[in-house]
Protein backbone atom coordinates (compact mmCIF):
# COMPACT_ATOMS: atom_id res chain seq x y z
CA UNK A 1 0.00 0.00 0.00
CA UNK A 2 1.17 3.38 -0.95
CA UNK A 3 1.88 6.02 1.58
CA UNK A 4 1.92 9.56 1.38
CA UNK A 5 4.51 9.64 4.22
CA UNK A 6 6.34 7.00 3.30
CA UNK A 7 10.08 8.28 2.60
CA UNK A 8 12.01 6.93 -0.38
CA UNK A 9 14.78 4.55 0.42
CA UNK A 10 15.91 0.44 0.45
CA UNK A 11 13.29 -1.63 -0.77
CA UNK A 12 10.77 1.26 -1.59
CA UNK A 13 8.85 0.96 -5.44
CA UNK A 14 8.61 5.09 -7.00
CA UNK A 15 6.65 6.28 -8.79
CA UNK A 16 7.70 9.93 -10.47
CA UNK A 17 7.62 11.92 -13.21
CA UNK A 18 10.36 14.05 -14.63
CA UNK A 19 11.63 16.42 -17.48
CA UNK A 20 14.88 15.47 -18.64
CA UNK A 21 17.32 17.92 -20.08
CA UNK A 22 20.82 18.83 -21.13
CA UNK A 23 22.65 21.81 -19.16
CA UNK A 24 21.80 23.88 -22.01
CA UNK A 25 18.13 23.37 -21.46
CA UNK A 26 17.20 21.53 -24.45
CA UNK A 27 14.42 18.96 -23.39
CA UNK A 28 15.09 15.52 -24.01
CA UNK A 29 12.46 13.61 -22.72
CA UNK A 30 9.41 14.01 -20.38
CA UNK A 31 6.71 11.63 -18.70
CA UNK A 32 4.02 14.37 -19.15
CA UNK A 33 0.78 13.53 -19.78
CA UNK A 34 1.47 9.98 -18.97
CA UNK A 35 2.12 7.51 -16.72
CA UNK A 36 4.77 7.86 -14.32
CA UNK A 37 7.44 5.82 -14.37
CA UNK A 38 8.36 3.09 -11.50
CA UNK A 39 11.62 1.37 -10.20
CA UNK A 40 12.66 -0.41 -7.54
CA UNK A 41 15.13 2.00 -5.25
CA UNK A 42 18.60 0.32 -5.53
CA UNK A 43 17.98 -1.18 -9.14
CA UNK A 44 19.86 -0.46 -12.00
CA UNK A 45 17.24 0.91 -14.34
CA UNK A 46 17.73 4.95 -12.62
CA UNK A 47 20.99 6.55 -12.49
CA UNK A 48 22.76 5.87 -8.76
CA UNK A 49 22.96 9.61 -8.16
CA UNK A 50 20.08 10.09 -9.55
CA UNK A 51 18.42 7.76 -6.95
CA UNK A 52 20.70 9.07 -3.57
CA UNK A 53 19.07 12.40 -4.36
CA UNK A 54 15.36 11.33 -3.72
CA UNK A 55 16.32 9.31 -0.74
CA UNK A 56 14.25 10.36 1.95
CA UNK A 57 11.86 12.27 0.08
CA UNK A 58 8.19 11.59 0.13
CA UNK A 59 5.24 11.60 -2.36
CA UNK A 60 4.32 14.66 -3.40
CA UNK A 61 8.22 16.02 -3.30
CA UNK A 62 9.53 18.02 -6.01
CA UNK A 63 12.84 18.70 -6.93
CA UNK A 64 15.75 19.70 -9.36
CA UNK A 65 18.90 17.50 -9.43
CA UNK A 66 22.09 18.28 -11.88
CA UNK A 67 24.26 15.61 -12.67
CA UNK A 68 27.65 16.24 -14.21
CA UNK A 69 28.58 13.64 -17.00
CA UNK A 70 30.60 12.25 -14.89
CA UNK A 71 27.55 11.19 -12.53
CA UNK A 72 25.30 10.31 -15.59
CA UNK A 73 26.69 8.50 -18.30
CA UNK A 74 29.72 8.93 -18.10
CA UNK A 75 32.68 10.90 -20.31
CA UNK A 76 31.94 10.56 -24.28
CA UNK A 77 34.52 8.28 -25.90
CA UNK A 78 35.64 9.45 -29.78
CA UNK A 79 37.91 5.96 -29.81
CA UNK A 80 34.47 4.16 -29.65
CA UNK A 81 33.39 6.02 -32.89
CA UNK A 82 34.50 2.90 -35.38
CA UNK A 83 34.01 1.88 -38.68
CA UNK A 84 32.73 -1.44 -39.72
CA UNK A 85 32.16 -3.89 -42.51
CA UNK A 86 28.72 -4.07 -43.27
CA UNK A 87 28.64 -7.73 -43.08
CA UNK A 88 30.18 -7.74 -39.61
CA UNK A 89 26.91 -5.69 -38.55
CA UNK A 90 24.33 -7.63 -40.82
CA UNK A 91 25.87 -10.99 -41.61
CA UNK A 92 25.83 -10.30 -45.01
CA UNK A 93 22.08 -9.69 -45.05
CA UNK A 94 22.43 -6.10 -47.28
CA UNK A 95 20.21 -4.61 -44.57
CA UNK A 96 19.50 -0.63 -44.95
CA UNK A 97 20.95 1.41 -42.21
CA UNK A 98 20.11 5.23 -41.53
CA UNK A 99 22.17 7.89 -39.79
CA UNK A 100 20.78 7.72 -35.87
CA UNK A 101 19.14 4.53 -36.13
CA UNK A 102 20.25 2.09 -33.19
CA UNK A 103 21.26 -1.18 -33.73
CA UNK A 104 22.17 -4.34 -31.86
CA UNK A 105 26.01 -5.93 -32.29
CA UNK A 106 27.63 -9.16 -31.02
CA UNK A 107 30.22 -7.77 -28.35
CA UNK A 108 31.34 -11.28 -28.36
CA UNK A 109 30.54 -13.83 -25.46
CA UNK A 110 27.18 -13.92 -25.95
CA UNK A 111 26.41 -9.89 -25.30
CA UNK A 112 25.15 -7.66 -27.30
CA UNK A 113 26.23 -4.20 -27.63
CA UNK A 114 24.03 -1.31 -28.50
CA UNK A 115 25.37 1.24 -31.25
CA UNK A 116 24.26 4.35 -33.09
CA UNK A 117 24.82 4.53 -36.84
CA UNK A 118 26.60 7.81 -37.62
CA UNK A 119 27.58 6.93 -41.56
CA UNK A 120 26.55 4.44 -43.98
CA UNK A 121 28.52 3.81 -46.67
CA UNK A 122 28.26 0.93 -49.80
CA UNK A 123 30.79 -1.40 -47.53
CA UNK A 124 31.22 0.29 -44.30
CA UNK A 125 29.00 1.56 -41.65
CA UNK A 126 30.51 3.70 -38.80
CA UNK A 127 28.79 3.23 -35.15
CA UNK A 128 29.27 5.00 -31.78
CA UNK A 129 29.30 2.62 -29.11
CA UNK A 130 29.30 5.69 -26.87
CA UNK A 131 25.46 5.92 -24.78
CA UNK A 132 23.37 8.71 -26.48
CA UNK A 133 24.17 10.95 -23.50
CA UNK A 134 27.98 10.45 -22.80
CA UNK A 135 29.75 13.46 -22.15
CA UNK A 136 26.63 15.85 -21.60
CA UNK A 137 25.81 17.27 -18.19
CA UNK A 138 22.10 16.78 -17.69
CA UNK A 139 18.92 18.28 -15.46
CA UNK A 140 16.00 16.11 -14.20
CA UNK A 141 12.72 17.94 -12.55
CA UNK A 142 11.33 15.14 -10.54
CA UNK A 143 7.96 14.81 -9.02
CA UNK A 144 7.15 12.15 -6.63
CA UNK A 145 3.62 10.62 -7.36
CA UNK A 146 3.52 7.47 -5.53
CA UNK A 147 5.86 5.35 -2.93
CA UNK A 148 5.35 1.93 -1.47
CA UNK A 149 6.88 -1.26 0.00
CA UNK A 150 8.20 -3.45 -3.18
CA UNK A 151 6.38 -6.84 -3.29
CA UNK A 152 8.20 -10.49 -2.32
CA UNK A 153 8.14 -10.74 -6.72
CA UNK A 154 9.84 -7.60 -7.10
CA UNK A 155 12.40 -7.50 -4.73
CA UNK A 156 13.19 -11.38 -6.38
CA UNK A 157 13.19 -9.97 -9.75
CA UNK A 158 15.25 -6.37 -9.18
CA UNK A 159 12.67 -4.43 -10.18
CA UNK A 160 8.91 -2.96 -9.93
CA UNK A 161 6.21 -4.13 -11.87
CA UNK A 162 2.84 -2.80 -13.34
CA UNK A 163 2.04 0.38 -15.10
CA UNK A 164 5.23 2.36 -15.62
CA UNK A 165 7.41 -0.33 -14.73
CA UNK A 166 8.57 -3.98 -15.95
CA UNK A 167 5.89 -6.95 -17.01
CA UNK A 168 6.38 -10.32 -17.19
Amino acid sequence: MASDTMEIGQGQVVGMHYSLYRAEGDLIESTDGKNPILFLYGDRHVLAALQTALAGKTVGDTLTVELPHTQAYGRYYPDRVKRLPRKRIDGGKQQSFRVGQVIHMDAGQGHRQAASVVKVGKFNVDVDTNHPLAGQDLRFEVTIESVRPATESELAHGHAHGPGGHQH
